[in-house]
């Protein structure tokens, strides 16, 4: 093994991506048991998943957004989870 494929900079990362979204969401950056991971590294699937629940808690039951948002990433936001859960975010009086 090379010095160089020993390394790991992203801790319990698997990827730079998965590190800096939950760095962005204030997510903890040391506790591989946070995650819903079932390897040892967490993946960027895993990180998202959290957000996700984060931000339709957010939409379902009125709480704090987990982040401020511009108005159209806050709508992108919505849009994305409403296509993704629509029996959750069906808001429709019909």
């Amino acid at each position: 093994m090379t010095g160089t494929s020993a390394r790991n900079s992203y801790g319990i990362f698997k990827s730079k991506k998965a590190k800096l979204l939950a760095k962005k969401y204030l997510l903890d950056l040391d506790n591989v048991n946070a995650y819903t991971t079932i390897g040892n590294l967490v993946t960027f699937i895993d990180v998202k998943f959290i957000i996700d629940n984060l931000w339709l808690d957010h939409f379902m039951h009125e709480t704090e957004p987990p982040l401020h948002v511009t108005y159209d990433e806050y709508n992108d936001i919505f849009y994305n989870l409403q296509n993704a859960w629509p029996n959750l975010l069906n808001y429709s009086t019909a």
